[in-house]
C-alpha cells in the first residue's frame, strides 16, 4: 500500500509545484505591468545611471543599444537616473539623441525627482527635462520596485 501511496503524493506535490511556479510568474507579470513595463518581452533589464560626466553616460547608453540590437521587441529596458547621473536626463545633456532614439525603440528613462530637486538647488532653477524622461518619487525605490518586479539590474 505505501508503494501505491508513495507516487501519488510525488504527482501531488509536483503539480503543487508547477502551480505555485505559474502564480509566481503571474505576479511578476502584474508587477511588471504595474510598473509600466513589457510583461510579454523575454528579458526584463533595468539600466542604473549614477554618473554625471555625459562622457561616461555613453556606457549606460551603449548597454542600452546593445541589449536592443541583441533582443528587440524581446527586451524591456527602462534606465533610472539617479543622483548626479540625473543630469543624463537634462535637455541639453550631449547624449539627447541618442536618448532620443532609444526611446523610439522603447527603452524608458525615468528621473529620480528627488536628485532633480538637489540639482535645481545647484543651479539655481528647475532643469529642463529630456521631452521622453520620466519622473520617479525617489529613483532608487523605483529601481527595487523593478528588481522585486524581476528586472536584471546592470550598473556599468
Amino acid at each position: 500500500m505505501l508503494k501505491l501511496r508513495l507516487p501519488r503524493f510525488l504527482l501531488a506535490l509536483t503539480l503543487l509545484a508547477g502551480t505555485l511556479s505559474a502564480q509566481a510568474a503571474m505576479a511578476d507579470a502584474k508587477a511588471i505591468d504595474a510598473l509600466g513595463g513589457n510583461s510579454l518581452a523575454a528579458h526584463h533589464v533595468v539600466i542604473q545611471v549614477t554618473d554625471e560626466d555625459p562622457k561616461r553616460q555613453i556606457v549606460p547608453l551603449n548597454v542600452a543599444t546593445n541589449l536592443m540590437q541583441a533582443f528587440g521587441t524581446d527586451v524591456d529596458v527602462e534606465v533610472v537616473a539617479l543622483g548626479p547621473g540625473v543630469g543624463l536626463l537634462f535637455a541639453d545633456n550631449p547624449n539627447a539623441a541618442k536618448i532620443k532614439a532609444l526611446s523610439e525603440q522603447g527603452v524608458r528613462f525615468t528621473a529620480c525627482e528627488n536628485s532633480l530637486k538637489k540639482a535645481a538647488a545647484k543651479l539655481g532653477h528647475e532643469p529642463v527635462l529630456n521631452p521622453v524622461a520620466q519622473k520617479t518619487p525617489s529613483g532608487i525605490v523605483r529601481i527595487v520596485k523593478l528588481v522585486e518586479a524581476g528586472y536584471i539590474l546592470v550598473r556599468p
